[in-house]
């Protein structure tokens, strides 16, 4: 008769990594196509007007539309060119998009630029009752 062993064959512990490979993965492919956003809404260079009294928006807010007129009068939206009826079904659907988060316009105007389709976008938004409409600027410390 064999006498049985003290110590059983188990198999090592192994961490199984995979998922958490997989995590990894999609944090970086969120932020790299979440700052492809960010940096697309500011493609567009214009001359922003300077402004003395200008203050720091570091708020993101899911419910912002930011949109750039250049000096032509020619609108862009995420860095592309947009006609101004798209422009407005989309600040229409930014309306109704989320009724917890109040609807936001930014604009980023050139200061060269005729104020015509600037005002045409403002009455717009009060049409729609959108109350938060921002203007980009350039402080006066900072450099051209």
């Amino acid at each position: 008769m064999r006498r049985p062993t003290i110590y059983s064959q188990r198999t090592p512990l192994r961490f199984n990594i995979t998922p958490l490979i997989d995590v990894v993965f999609l944090l970086i492919i969120f932020f790299l196509v979440a700052s492809h956003f960010v940096r697309s809404e500011q493609a567009q260079q214009v001359s922003l007007p300077v402004a003395t009294g200008g203050e720091v928006d570091n708020q993101q807010s899911p419910n912002r539309l930011t949109l750039t007129v250049e000096a032509d009068g020619q609108l862009f939206l995420a860095g592309e060119p947009i006609a101004e009826d798209l422009l407005f079904e989309r600040i229409s659907q930014l309306e109704t998009s989320d009724p917890a988060a109040p609807p936001e316009v930014r604009i980023r105007g050139d200061r060269d630029g005729e104020y015509g389709q600037m005002r045409r976008i403002i009455e717009y938004c009060a049409s729609r009752r959108i109350q938060s409409i921002q203007f980009a600027v350039r402080n006066a410390g900072d450099a051209p």
